[in-house]
């Protein structure tokens, strides 16, 4: 507890001090430059199907990566990409040794910007084997120190699928007394999955420490007909005895999921394969 207070008292030193912007805008980085997204809206938008996209079977994985601040970071990072499609990536950093690493892979990135801290953007970011064709965000302030938690919403054309897939990167509010500020973010994020009609994932760092946070993360999948994987051995890093990373679908089929422990950052990645059953891969349509 000690180390958490002298952490948002750093923080919050910088942000009067102006060492740290938080945007206005909700600004969304990507490998083709920076552009304006919306918030969130309600129920994501209808949007026309793309010939090409993901293939049926396609991989997962999230991380939360401690904004690289661990030296082994690329050799675990250089692991996962060879057996990745979509890569959901929370404390992202825009540094170039990491956007090397992602660029050589021939991944398509967008990152949210949260804040910017010394020169570098930090937020979610999605990054996928194709480009995604909408994204919107979502940002919500932590109480105690007011700098933004992200969530950023992408839709991925799946190949002859009559829908996109919807990807939903979680970086859940941390530093609350109450549940104020995290129920009203993972409420956001859990209609959205569950208002949408092909298939979902939700997944990130949700910051479930605690049984009075996991039993309502918990609650809204039900409510929002979401299935976990759950990876075997699951050597998920737990706070207050629960898992903090999560990893929520809806209409896929898991073929098997997997995670190891390691050194590179306080979260152990998570990594699941998904196949599109044959009830959306049907005759082409458009939402």
């Amino acid at each position: 507890m000690k180390i958490k207070s002298l952490l948002i008292a750093l923080f919050s030193c910088c942000f009067l001090a102006g060492c740290l912007d938080v945007p206005a805008q909700q600004i969304l980085t990507t490998n083709n430059g920076m552009r304006v997204v919306d918030q969130c809206p309600v129920k994501i938008p209808r949007v026309r199907q793309q010939p090409q996209g993901l293939t049926s079977t396609f991989r997962v994985t999230s991380w939360n990566d401690f904004k690289l601040q661990r030296p082994n970071w690329k050799q675990e990072l250089s692991h996962w990409v060879g057996k990745t499609d979509l890569f959901l990536f929370q404390e992202a950093v825009d540094r170039s040794s990491f956007l090397d690493v992602i660029n050589k892979a021939n991944l398509k990135w967008n990152q949210v910007e949260a804040f910017r801290f010394e020169g570098e953007t930090a937020g979610v970011m999605n990054a996928g084997a194709v480009s995604s064709i909408y994204n919107c965000s979502i940002k919500t302030a932590e109480p105690a120190i007011r700098i933004p938690k992200s969530i950023l919403a992408s839709l991925y054309p799946i190949a002859d699928s009559r829908f996109p897939l919807l990807v939903i990167n979680v970086h859940g509010v941390n530093y609350e007394i109450g549940m104020g500020a995290y129920r009203r973010q993972m409420s956001q994020a859990f209609s959205l999955a569950k208002s949408y009609p092909g298939p979902v994932i939700l997944a990130g760092d949700f910051n479930s420490w605690g049984e009075k946070r996991t039993y309502y993360i918990n609650t809204l999948a039900q409510a929002s007909g979401l299935q976990q994987a759950i990876p075997a051995p699951d050597v998920r890093v737990k706070v207050l005895s629960e898992p903090l990373d999560h990893l929520f679908y809806r209409g896929l089929v898991l073929n098997q999921t997997d995670s190891r422990k390691t050194s590179a950052s306080d979260h152990n990645p998570l990594w699941a394969e998904f196949s599109v059953p044959s009830t959306i891969l049907a005759k082409k349509t458009s939402l």
